[in-house]
């Protein structure tokens, strides 16, 4: 199963209103959602970062109630709940786990159990979700990581990629004699990172805490066992340099040169626009032909855009089984098999049926998956115009 983590999706906590990070997410995230929608084409399973769980609110308020619980149910999403958060503490604390809340306080959604997160998620919409079985699919599509557990390892490795790069060992020097001390955090003061959204005043403490968020996520990435990850850090250029270990290009950039080369159109835009519904798109998302086309994007096109134009050429010179048989012997299989599954179907009917002879025997194929797309787009496209 490849799996993709979509950390771009990840309404990072901070300390605004959540409402304001809502707000916020959607007035930036019509691309997060496209590259969602697209990913469902290109892996199996698309795990979703989360820590309040107002990403699963996001998404009931974007793509609907009865969308998520498609997604849910054909297991295309996951949650990957982060149990607390991060902050660079002052007095010599320098990055460490939080958790707001108990013993005799309720905690808050970010570090409270999830289901209770996943609640005040939900309530939390203006329209409340109508189906008693969203927020059981939601919890049983959530595996949790005790950020705990784990921000020693992170600190620490975040703490020697700034000693390991001269340019920022350099920068940090001029200031600051200690990663735990830095200058810009008085010692009852707590920084955070909280996200893209918000406050960034590029000093030493937001560049270690946007590099450890970074280095946090490819924590998740091997929590979750993703094969690719994109993020919206201000710090995604450590994030890519580290990815270059895999020798891939991004599967965005792939897809998107791939879309050019074999002439579909834009499929996120074309769902959220209601132009076409997911559900079509998950209706022929979960066809054999759409695993042989995920395994073949990968192995064709993760390399370059001289390689994807020739293995999409090479693809499309391909020719179905029942193109290379006799006539002869379309008709014998034809009238013996359709006879099979139901006696006395004389051999006139059956050669009628041309479509199940075609599916019978042309096999599975990434050529086909790309001919439905592009059926189910092109109609979209046409409507938009």
């Amino acid at each position: 199963m490849k799996k993709f983590l979509a950390a771009d999706f990840w309404l990072v906590y901070n300390f605004d209103n959540p409402n304001k990070r809502y707000q916020k997410f959607l007035s930036r995230g019509r691309n997060s959602f496209k590259r969602l929608i697209e990913s469902l084409l290109l892996y199996d399973n698309i795990v979703l970062p989360t820590q309040d769980f107002l990403t699963l609110s996001v998404l009931v308020g974007v793509l609907g109630e009865n969308e998520v619980i498609e997604l849910l149910e054909s297991k295309s999403i996951s949650f990957l709940r982060v149990k607390g958060s991060l902050a660079y503490l002052g007095n010599g604390g320098g990055v460490q786990s939080y958790l707001i809340g108990g013993p005799n306080q309720p905690f808050e959604p970010f570090c409270a159990p999830i289901d209770e997160a996943i609640s005040w998620a939900l309530n939390g919409l203006a329209e409340k979700p109508k189906s008693r079985k969203l927020p059981q699919l939601v919890l049983k599509a959530t595996t949790e990581l005790e950020l705990s557990k784990v921000a020693k390892d992170v600190k620490h490795e975040t703490y020697q990629d700034i000693l390991s790069s001269s340019e920022l060992r350099n920068y940090f020097a001029i200031r600051n004699t200690d990663l735990d001390r830095l200058t810009g955090i008085s010692p009852k003061q707590v920084r955070i990172f909280g996200g893209r959204d918000s406050n960034w005043q590029g000093d030493e403490i937001d560049i270690v805490m946007a590099i450890t968020n970074t280095n946090l996520e490819l924590r998740m990435m091997e929590f979750a066992k993703s094969d690719d990850a994109i993020t919206d850090n201000p710090i995604r250029i450590l994030l890519e340099a580290k990815a270059q270990r895999t020798l891939q290009r991004s599967s965005e950039i792939a897809f998107t040169e791939f879309k050019e080369i074999s002439g579909l159109p834009d499929i996120g835009e074309a769902v959220l626009q209601k132009q076409t519904s997911l559900y079509k798109i998950l209706e022929i998302d979960r066809s054999r032909d759409a695993d042989k086309f995920r395994e073949w994007f990968h192995v064709n096109c993760r390399k370059d855009t001289i390689t994807t134009a020739k293995e999409y050429t090479n693809l499309f010179k391909k020719v179905p089984l029942i193109q290379k048989l006799p006539s002869r012997i379309i008709r014998f299989i034809t009238t013996n098999i359709v006879g099979f599954i139901n006696p006395g179907v004389g051999i006139g009917t059956a050669l009628v049926d041309s479509f199940f002879i075609d599916r019978l025997l042309r096999g599975n194929s990434p050529k086909f998956f790309i001919e439905e797309l592009d059926r189910i787009t092109s109609k979209a496209e046409q409507k938009m115009k």
